[in-house]
């Protein structure tokens, strides 16, 4: 259950990152990432929410073992979401990350990837009912 609470913890940090986009902006006018609108920021913090929500979702669901498939399958469902949008974001956008270089900037996309359909196979094929 070391892959639960551990992909747990990780969602909760970046969700915890995320969740201060908004209030860094309001408050300290500092911008996570350079050139983020306040909804884009808003939209950030939200998200931020959510993945703290799950985090905390995949740490308890550890405890509770008759819960693991029902968990493990909507996080792969998610994870294959998450890797399609990466996916797509390699061809349709120029430079995701435009305080990159341009090398290292394409590289993040696929490396994302790559990392979310590895664990959405994971959590699809390892947990099963």
């Amino acid at each position: 259950m070391s892959l639960f609470i551990n992909t747990g913890r990780a969602l909760m940090l970046l969700g915890a990152i995320f969740f201060t986009a908004i209030f860094l902006k309001v408050v300290f006018q500092f911008e996570l990432l350079p050139g983020f609108s306040y909804l884009s920021s808003y939209l950030m913090s939200f998200c931020g929410a959510l993945l703290v929500a799950w985090g905390l979702l995949m740490i308890k669901t550890a405890e509770h073992k008759e819960f693991i498939p029902t968990v493990a399958y909507a996080t792969g469902i998610m994870l294959l979401l998450s890797a399609i949008m990466r996916i797509i974001a390699i061809f349709v956008a120029p430079q995701t990350f435009e305080f990159l270089p341009a090398f290292f900037a394409q590289l993040v996309p696929i490396a994302e990837s790559g990392l979310f359909i590895i664990l959405a196979v994971v959590f699809l094929t390892r947990y099963k009912q």
